[in-house]
C-alpha cells in the first residue's frame, strides 16, 4: 500500500495547511493538462488526488492513520478495505484552472478587480469627488485667464 503522506511529500504530523499547500504544488506539477502525453504523470496525479482526499478530511485521515503499524524500524500502512474511486464531477473539481484558483497558497485577496461592494461604492464616491475638484480647478483657471 502506498504511504499517502509520502505521495504528498509531507510528514504524518503535517497540518491541514501543509497538506493543502503540498497538494496544490504537486497537482499543478503533475496535472494531465500540463503533461499531455505522459501516462506516468496522469497516474501520479491520480495518486496525489487520492492522498489529498483522504488526508484533507479529518475523519478519513483518522481512519487512515489507525491502519498504521510498526514493522522492522519503520511505520507501514495497512491496506484500506476499499479501493478509492474519483467522484463523478472529478474533471470539474480537479481541473487545472480550478486547482490554481481554489487551492492557492494564500487567502489574501484584493487588488483592483477583487473588491467588495462597500469598497466599490467608496471608490465611486472618491472618484466623483476627485473629478468634481478637478473640474472646479479647471473652471477657476479659466476664470482667472
Amino acid at each position: 500500500m502506498t504511504n499517502l503522506y509520502k505521495v504528498l511529500e509531507v510528514s504524518n504530523t503535517a497540518s491541514q495547511a501543509e497538506i493543502k499547500k503540498s497538494f496544490r504544488n504537486l497537482a499543478l506539477r503533475y496535472h494531465p493538462d500540463r503533461n499531455k502525453n505522459s501516462e506516468e504523470s496522469k497516474q501520479k496525479f491520480m495518486r496525489i488526488v487520492e492522498a489529498y482526499e483522504v488526508l484533507s478530511d479529518q475523519q478519513s485521515r483518522k481512519n487512515y492513520d489507525s491502519n498504521i503499524y510498526y514493522h522492522h524500524g519503520s511505520y507501514n500502512y495497512a491496506p484500506r478495505p476499499h479501493k478509492w474511486t474519483p467522484s463523478a464531477d472529478f474533471d470539474r473539481i480537479y481541473s487545472y484552472a480550478e486547482i490554481k484558483r481554489k487551492y492557492r497558497q494564500t487567502t489574501i485577496t484584493g487588488g483592483m478587480w477583487d473588491i467588495s461592494e462597500t469598497a466599490n461604492a467608496g471608490m465611486w464616491k472618491a472618484t466623483i469627488i476627485l473629478f468634481s475638484c478637478l473640474a472646479a480647478v479647471v473652471i477657476f483657471i479659466m476664470l482667472i485667464h
